[in-house]
């Protein structure tokens, strides 16, 4: 369901929009965390999100247990109902679980809370963890915070383009790049979808694109995008030092993004606009969309006809990947996130959870994962460099080059910030987003307002102004800690 921001009162989106975090920033560092109450020491209770990864690394589960003697109790939950559980279990002190998936944008919440412990003394101690080979990129954006590394990737996301080769082969449009160039940028890729519009190929009309409407989480994943190509930062000063909060999205890069992604929309299908994440490639995958940009998971699962169905799409061996636009002038941040593995402070296990953890995201295990046919090979979301060259795996999926090229663009603490109260201000840009789509409101009208609403949480969150001390977050400083613990 939505509903119009604009006759919605201040108030009342404020305290939809906070109650949440401001809940979960404050009750998690009241009282120190209750260990889950004892179970066989050989068991460790695993939580995870049914994202592609949880079915192939469930399928390895076995060899896990056998090597260890370590048996499995994995449960797997939708996006919503994961952070929920999660939140609420940590904030009541009644989390059980010994290993959880946590998103990219969790990160800071957790850490700063105490409710997944840092991994750093466990990494140290560990000599082959091969750290090194992890792409540092990946490691910064999704598992480090304030210089600790709090959870290790099990699923590494960038952003990418797919388009239909027949069907630009059909109409005579060059293929986009392979490689970012400063030729392939978001005016050239709206130019060649507009060449699509009006179209119809095998017989039945096409849609040039397709893009994610629905609120809060999936139109921000794919606007946020969009908005940090463009240069568009969410905050006046993160994550370099000094921090400040104060929010920036009445800048003109918030402005341009949102015109482009307005005429993205207009190049969709109508129902776009209450699309998820799956639903825009469902609708790739059925053949009448020409190009879209979208998570690099995307690349293997518009393969299948469905969701982890293991029937082949009608688009299997017509589409090819291609290179993320750039906006003019501007260098280049992709987009990176994906899912994560972290050991909760009230477990009792803690040291088997790391061995979980370490066995999930080593080379040897996400190789078999990446080799597992059934469902059609549904899994390439590598955070190690090494995977990247493996001939093996590179035969199985033939866009890694252009998946690697991109993750090493990214950045994801400028995408989407993992600050805590986070998911209030996302609530608040996702449902502006999603009425800017359909409406005819001048966007730096609602930009200003939605500026002033992240203004009012993160005040209430007490983050303006910041009184905690800073830390100077940078990519330098993420490849210092990989060598330090790489060698320690």
């Amino acid at each position: 369901m939505t509903f119009d921001i604009g006759n919605m009162s201040r108030r009342n989106m404020l305290k939809s929009a906070s109650v949440a975090a401001l809940l979960a920033s404050s009750a998690g560092a009241l009282v120190a965390p209750r260990r889950a109450s004892a179970q066989d020491a050989k068991t460790i209770r695993v939580l995870s999100v049914e994202d592609p990864f949880f079915f192939s690394m469930k399928a390895m589960i076995p060899e896990f247990e056998k090597e260890t003697g370590i048996k499995v109790e994995l449960e797997s939950l939708s996006y919503d109902a994961l952070q929920t559980r999660l939140v609420s279990a940590f904030v009541a002190k009644t989390s059980d679980a010994d290993v959880i998936a946590v998103d990219q944008m969790w990160l800071g919440q957790y850490l700063d809370n105490g409710w997944i412990i840092s991994l750093n003394d466990y990494i140290a101690k560990d000599s082959d963890i091969d750290l090194a080979d992890f792409i540092p990129e990946v490691l910064y954006s999704s598992n480090m915070w304030r210089g600790q590394i709090a959870t290790l990737p099990v699923a590494a996301y960038a952003q990418g383009v797919m388009y239909r080769k027949d069907i630009f082969d059909s109409f005579g449009i060059a293929a986009p790049p392979t490689k970012a160039s400063e030729d392939w940028t978001w005016t050239k890729y709206i130019e060649t979808l507009k060449s699509l519009e009006g179209k119809s190929f095998g017989g039945k009309p096409l849609f040039p694109t397709v893009i994610c409407g629905s609120q809060p989480s999936p139109i921000t994943h794919m606007f946020t995008q969009l908005s940090a190509s463009h240069g568009a930062n969410w905050f006046k000063s993160f994550p370099g030092a000094p921090w400040d909060f104060s929010p920036q999205l009445t800048g003109p890069a918030w402005s341009k993004s949102l015109e482009v992604y307005r005429q993205l929309y207009k190049l969709s299908p109508p129902e776009a606009i209450n699309y998820v994440w799956f639903d825009a490639g469902t609708r790739f995958a059925k053949g009448d969309i020409g190009m879209f940009y979208w998570w690099t998971p995307y690349f293997y699962l518009v393969k299948n006809s469905g969701y982890m169905t293991g029937k082949k799409s009608d688009v299997m061996d017509k589409y090819a990947t291609a290179a993320l636009p750039k906006a003019d002038g501007v260098a280049q941040t992709v987009s990176l996130g994906g899912w994560s593995l972290g050991v909760p402070s009230s477990s009792d296990r803690q040291d088997n959870g790391y061995a979980f953890i370490k066995w999930a995201t080593s080379k040897a295990t996400q190789k078999k994962m990446a080799e597992w046919p059934d469902l059609n090979f549904q899994f390439s979301d590598f955070a190690r460099k090494s995977l990247y060259e493996d001939a093996d795996v590179k035969k199985i999926y033939s866009y890694l080059d252009v998946q690697y090229d991109m993750m090493k663009q990214g950045n994801g603490k400028i995408t989407r910030p993992p600050v805590p109260g986070y998911t209030a201000v996302e609530s608040v840009l996702g449902l502006t987003l999603n009425q800017l789509l359909t409406g005819s409101e001048d966007p730096k009208t609602a930009l200003e307002r939605a500026n002033s609403l992240f203004e009012s949480i993160l005040k209430g969150n007490l983050m303006i102004p910041y009184q905690k001390e800073s830390y100077a977050d940078t990519l330098d400083g993420a490849k210092a800690l990989i060598g330090k613990l790489g060698k320690a």
